[in-house]
């Protein structure tokens, strides 16, 4: 019995062994980490002063050697970290990077490791080849001028370590993408898409204006066309990088009332993706937007030139490669000056700064007298630049505007060798444009160069002329009745009403001729762009002349004279001095954009609310009359360049005797054109303290360029 029970016993024990075989641990989910990196635009120096506002103060952040070292830092210790761009990272505004032909920066996110990047707007500068060509290396015209340069190893340019990403941006005759629209990397056992979407605005800003062949598409469309291809291909962990963006009221790491293109886009693209990450609007934001599902993901924003980062990490099923929602986890960072800067991108940022110091004494050409140079007349300057907008522009003449500043014409020349560094400023890179326009058209633009006084602030602008033009205007006459038509001449004979002729401009007239007081533009029937942009020009006429022989002026004659008073348009008013009044904001976006501005009587300068971070509206402007007055109403002239950021769309008007207690006056809604706006209350309202509301503005913004109040009669 004993021995039968024993049997038994050693039956079920190796039974009961050979049951329990232990089960395989499930796999663990796949860590990835996405950097984030846009609107670089060049900033590669230390020496920028780029500050961002932080949760104890202003932050000093950038810098390309910097921004290395918290790279390193937030790569250490991760498999799968890919840094990803959302556009505009070259085509920048420092010198030592735009002098080189954004070379620099092409070097320095090679070093960085950048995986992909987006065709933002700024990546079409120079149209399509120019981008394909910062890819391949590939040079244009002469080499060692204008391309292909030693960089700091002692290499030639050899182009991007990485590619460019659009799945938006089509030929117009095939509907195909001209850039990959996305691109698949591994990660262990997984894969992970990445899809890139350009700016749909791209062919109407000013320096990527055109764009000839190409189709800029929405942006959700193709993003859930491009998911459900990568989907058909069995990728199930999919991030979006646009150039493309918006903003919130919080800092940086802040999502604080979000609204913007990107935030109506992350809405309704497909639930298929997993990360959107955004760019062009140069704010920073850390967002959750449940997609079409409800289910949140990120959406974030990492500031421009450099100064944050943004990170998201993801954890991905390894059985089928989808991401885990929920361990999904996003932060921006500061990128602060508290690391040890990376030695290697510090050397290559020297040697680019050192080859620009010694580039600025290149010497170009001799001159044979000082090239002057004035917005608001004609001068030898403008007179020169006419001339190579016409002959590059293969047009009949040129009209250019002197007063944009440094993107068309910034500054002149004196006589004698005239240096890379002297040159360099004087002509700027906006495209050369030729417009198909008429006469009658003509006539209009030369009286636009006076805007009327009801504007509530002095401008006097001045169009150069190339040499096919002569003109004269008479100062004696009311502002749009100066110009004789009949004493325009274009190549000796008078100017035509009914005939076309192509005129040569700058890209920022056909676009937003009127934000600059130039509507007259805007009547073109067709549009050419010129091969290289005004600087390229110029500098290269410069290099193959050697001596200049500056151009003479006359081509325009002033008759002197005074005219006679005129009402503005919204009849007789008797303005209060501005230097009697003082001003005061709720917010400003900078120093030079103070309260003050609106009572300077400058149409170049204004009062504009917070951007960074953005102050969400209502935001106001409170004016102090200096001792109670008798008023009639309050004249706003809205921001008068390019942007419609700012401009008041719907405002409350209110007063005050003790700068306390206000009370509503007026209430409305105004367009958004340039010209002046009044707000009328009951004459004879006795107010010390008068308060302007933007209730709503472009943007979500509230600006001035001046604010006037007018009188009661009698008072």
């Amino acid at each position: 019995m004993f021995r039968l029970s024993a049997v038994i016993a050693l039956a079920t024990t190796l039974l009961t062994a050979s049951l329990a075989v232990p089960t395989q641990a499930a796999a663990a989910p796949i860590p990835v980490q996405v950097l984030s990196l846009t609107d670089l635009h060049g900033y590669l120096s230390e020496t920028e002063n780029l500050t961002i506002a932080g949760p104890a103060g202003t932050l000093p952040v950038g810098g390309a050697a910097y921004l290395k070292a918290h790279l390193d830092k937030l790569r250490a210790g991760k498999l799968n970290s890919f840094l990803i761009g959302s556009g505009d990272q070259f085509s920048g505004w420092p010198d030592y990077t735009q002098g080189f032909a954004n070379e620099p920066t092409i070097e320095v996110l090679n070093e960085f490791g950048l995986d992909f990047d987006v065709a933002g707007n700024h990546e079409f500068d120079r149209e399509l080849p120019f981008l394909q060509r910062m890819m391949s290396g590939a040079c244009y015209g002469k080499a060692g001028f204008d391309t292909c340069f030693t960089d700091s190893r002692g290499r030639a340019f050899h182009g991007t370590d990485y590619s460019y990403h659009a799945a938006n941006i089509v030929a117009a005759k095939t509907q195909r993408p001209v850039l990959p629209p996305y691109w698949i990397a591994r990660t262990g056992t997984a894969r992970i898409g990445f899809i890139g979407l350009g700016f749909p605005g791209t062919p109407t800003e000013t320096l990527s204006i055109a764009q000839s062949g190409l189709v800029f598409q929405g942006l959700v469309d193709a993003a859930n066309r491009a998911a459900a291809e990568l989907k058909s291909q069995g990728v199930n962990a999919i991030v979006v990088s646009m150039h493309e963006g918006g903003q919130q009221g919080g800092l940086f790491n802040d999502c604080k009332n979000p609204v913007g293109p990107i935030f109506d886009a992350a809405r309704t693209m497909s639930p298929d993706i997993d990360v959107i990450l955004g760019g062009h609007w140069h704010t920073a934001f850390n967002c959750m937007i449940p997609d079409p599902n409800g289910v949140p993901r990120p959406v974030l924003e990492a500031s421009n030139h450099g100064r944050v980062l943004g990170e998201v990490n993801l954890s991905l099923d390894p059985a089928n490669g989808e991401v885990i929602r929920s361990a999904t986890t996003a932060t921006n960072h500061a990128v602060t000056k508290d690391l040890t800067p990376d030695p290697a991108v510090q050397k290559i940022v020297k040697y680019w700064m050192d080859k620009w110091a010694v580039r600025q004494r290149q010497p170009l050409a001799k001159l044979d007298r000082d090239l002057d140079f004035s917005r608001t007349a004609e001068s030898r300057t403008g007179n020169l630049v006419a001339d190579l907008y016409q002959s590059e522009g293969r047009a009949d003449f040129a009209l250019v505007p002197a007063d944009l500043g440094v993107d068309v014409i910034a500054a002149g020349l004196k006589a004698g060798t005239v240096s890379f560094g002297d040159a360099w400023p004087v002509a700027g890179i906006s495209p050369i444009t030729t417009l198909a326009l008429k006469g009658s058209a003509i006539e209009q633009i030369l009286e636009q160069q006076w805007i009327p006084s009801a504007y509530g602030c002095s401008r006097l602008s001045s169009l150069a002329v190339s040499d096919q033009v002569r003109y004269s205007y008479d100062l004696g006459k009311p502002v749009g009745g100066r110009i004789d038509p009949t004493k325009v001449l274009i190549r000796g004979k008078r100017l035509e009403l009914g005939r076309t002729y192509r005129v040569a401009t700058s890209a920022a007239m056909p676009l937003h001729g009127a934000e600059y007081g130039y509507p007259g533009f805007q009547q073109y029937t067709q549009l050419t762009r010129a091969p290289r942009m005004g600087q390229e020009v110029f500098l290269n006429y410069l290099r193959t002349k050697h001596s200049i022989k500056a151009p003479a002026v006359g081509r325009v004659t002033a008759i002197p004279g005074t005219p006679a008073p005129v009402d503005g348009p919204f009849g007789p008013l008797n303005l209060l001095p501005q230097k009697e009044m003082q001003a005061t904001a709720t917010s400003q976006g900078s120093a030079t954009n103070n309260p003050a501005a609106a009572l300077d009587g400058s149409c170049t300068t204004m009062w504009h609310s917070n951007w960074s971070p953005h102050a969400p509206l209502p935001q106001y402007i409170t004016l102090d009359l200096g001792q109670s007055r008798s008023i009639e109403a309050l004249v706003y002239t809205p921001r008068q360049d390019i942007s419609p950021n700012g401009r008041i769309s719907r405002y409350d008007v209110q007063i005050s005797a003790d700068g306390n207690n206000f009370q509503s006056v007026a209430t409305g809604n105004w367009d958004d054109t340039v010209q002046a706006k009044i707000a009328r209350f009951q004459a004879g309202t006795a107010a010390r303290y008068v308060r302007l509301i933007g209730l709503a503005g472009g943007a979500d913004y509230a600006a001035a360029t001046e604010l006037n109040i007018a009188l009661a009669p009698g008072s």
